[in-house]
This record gives structure tokens, sequence and C-alpha cells, in this order.
């Protein structure tokens, strides 16, 4: 934007301040949310800036495969259309030959990642949760297995008895590779008593979090956004991921996710927001901003925004378009209409941005498929952790 001085002075401070790499505040994160009109270009402008002065111009992703092995849930959060009664003709819980074989198909068709996740099943023992793992690793010892957010962790304690440490090391003995970082929601727990009232709390998420982290368990962290958040909840959730970031540095990414409102109870209650083009924008751009120097890589998820909303979020901060998703369910229950891309559309999408996609594993090493196997080694992927 040629002229800033038709714009509020302090919004411009804040964005200088955000290009010099100074860390943001709550205030100041908030200001940046509540931006309009000819701010959100500037904003937007700013973030796509630091995001190319941080990561270059390569935009990754990753070949995954999600298995939801089963939605009979003892939660009862009104963001989820997902879940079933375990008497609705509608309820599933896969076996463990069905989890091998769909992990096989992945790897067929080029998977280095499966990401595994379900319901809060009541009748699921902490053993079956082992089992599902070793069958996951039974169909490839080199398949990265992203698994488990903290509300399944925290579950599986409850169940078991057995403290957080206990349940993630017998986990990571199993094939663990990393935790997928959902179930945060907003971390404030005043949102979280209207939005699921019987799930862990922010406390207990940044509690499994920090756990995993310190025992060499790498997290993405992510962010619902939509519902009945106000600006400064969102950076206030911003700075608390920021926060643990530096004093862990286990986070690989932060990933936006917009609420999908669909056959939802939030829906019915009408505590929902109607997102704008605007909206995206900001909330993927305040993020780059409030986590610069600290989580480098910000996700746009096609599957919630859509492929062609996903492109515009590359130049507002974001750096990563997610992955293949073979078989996503969850969103797609509450309306979602986006479930599976090839890799070639993907980077198709990447491409018309201007920008060069590489496809990644999870902890962000880059891959080639000409290249050699060194690169594509997974189990024992280099991360942060072992430097």
């Amino acid at each position: 934007m040629k002229n800033t001085k038709t714009l509020d002075q302090n919004f411009i401070k804040i964005l200088d301040r955000a290009s010099e790499g100074e860390k943001l505040t709550v205030e100041e994160g908030k200001r940046l949310l509540k931006s309009s009109g000819r701010e959100v270009e500037k904003l937007v402008k700013t973030a796509d800036t630091v995001r190319k002065e941080q990561v270059g111009e390569t935009v990754t992703y990753v070949v995954n495969r999600n298995i939801n092995f089963t939605n009979i849930c003892r939660g009862s959060c009104k963001f989820c259309a997902f879940r079933r009664e375990e008497d609705n003709p509608e309820s599933f819980t896969l076996g463990k030959k069905e989890v091998t074989e769909k992990t096989r198909s992945a790897v067929e068709k080029g998977a280095t990642e499966i990401c595994f996740q379900g319901g809060l099943n009541p009748h699921l023992s902490f053993e079956d949760y082992i089992e599902y793992l070793k069958a996951i690793r039974s169909a490839s010892e080199e398949i990265h297995i992203h698994s488990y957010s903290p509300a399944e962790i925290d579950h599986m304690s409850k169940a078991s008895g057995l403290d957080i440490e206990e349940i993630i090391l017998k986990l990571r003995d199993a094939g663990l590779d990393s935790v997928p970082g959902t179930a945060a929601e907003i971390l404030v727990d005043k949102v979280r008593r209207v939005i699921c009232p019987n799930k862990i709390t922010a406390g207990r998420w940044e509690e499994i979090i920090r756990t995993l982290h310190r025992l060499k368990v790498p997290t993405t962290a992510t962010i619902m956004y939509g519902h009945v958040e106000t600006p400064k909840e969102i950076a206030f959730h911003l700075a608390k991921i920021r926060e643990i970031q530096m004093e862990t540095g286990g986070f690989t990414e932060l990933v936006p996710l917009p609420f999908a409102k669909e056959n939802t109870k939030l829906q019915e209650k009408g505590l929902v927001q109607n997102l704008s083009e605007e909206d995206h924008l900001k909330v993927h751009a305040v993020a780059r901003l409030m986590l610069a120097n600290h989580v480098p890589n910000i996700q746009t998820s096609w599957v919630k925004l859509s492929p062609k909303m996903a492109q515009m979020m590359l130049n507002a901060g974001a750096n990563d378009f997610s992955g293949t998703l073979i078989e996503e369910n969850i969103t797609r229950a509450a309306g979602g209409e986006y479930q599976k891309l090839k890799p070639e559309e993907i980077r198709e999408l990447i491409r018309k941005t201007g920008r060069i996609p590489r496809e990644r594993n999870t902890t962000y090493q880059l891959i080639s498929r000409k290249a050699a196997k060194t690169e594509t080694v997974l189990r024992g992927a280099k991360s942060k952790f072992d430097e």
C-alpha cells in the first residue's frame, strides 16, 4: 500500500514491530484481528513479507491418509457432527485388520504419514490403542504415525489409571511418532465451557502437550475459530502457543481451522459466526506475525476452507498446504465438501500462486521422490529434538 498516512498510526506501529521480529502482545494481536478495510490489505501484505523472509517461496505438503477409527464418543462437544452414540446405526469402530489394510493401501499410494484419530470410545481399552499402533506398524516400518490427540491421551489415562508420562512412553514404544495438537479449539476455559464443557481444560491440554515435548514427541498446534470466541481470545491462544514453543520447541506447525458448523449443536443454538474471506485472511496473517521466529510453519486447511480459498491464504502468511488427506471424515460430517486431493492437484494449486511446491514429511523434512532414500527414511527422521 503506497499511502499509510490515512491508516491508524498505532496499527502501523504494530505492523512495524512485527516486521522487525518483535513479540506482539495479546492486545496488539487483538487490534490486528479487528482490522478492517484498507488495514486488512496492509496486514496481509506484511504477513506475506514476513513469511517470505522466514521460510522463502516454498510451499510444502504431505502425502498422508486420515484414518478415523471410531465415531463413538463419550464426549458431548457442541461443535462436533462426527460423534455417534453406540446404538446409532451410523456408529462404527474399525478392527485392527481394517486399520492394517488401510495403512497398506495408503503406503501403496505413496503416503508417508498416517493421521490416526477417533472419538473417545468408552469400550476401547488402553491395550486397544496400543494394538492399533502395532496394526499400523505391521503394514509399514517406515510410515510416520501421527496419532492420538491430547484429549485421547487424557481418555487413555483415565481408563487405564496410568499417568500421562507412562501413557506417552508406552505409545511411543508401540510406534507413535508424533501427536496432532487437536482438542485445543480455543485455549480459554470460558469458551470451552460453551463449546465443549466435558472436554479437557485448556490447562490439561497444555500439560499433555508439554509432557509430549519433554519426552521428545513433536506435535502440531491448532486453533479452531468462527464460533463464540472473540478476537482477544484468538490472540491469547496464539500467545499461549508461542509461550509453549519458546520453552519446548516441540511444535512443528500451527494449523488454523475454521469451524465447520453444519449439523452441529452450536449451529442449532445460533452460536456461530458467518466467516468472510477477510476473517480467514486475518487469522492466518496474525498467526504468522504473532508466531514469527518461533513456529515457522503456518498451514492452510483446504479441506476446511476449499482449495481456492486455501490458495489465498498462501498470500497471507501460510507456507504449508496440508496433505492429501485420503479418507477425511470429520469435516465431511459437518458439511465439508472436500475430502481428498491428489499430490499433483496440490502441486498445481501451489504453482498457480507463483510459489514452489515441495513434498515434506511430518516433521518438515523435504522429500525428493527421485533422490536418495535417505530423505524418505521417516521412522528415524531427524527433528529439532535431535539437534
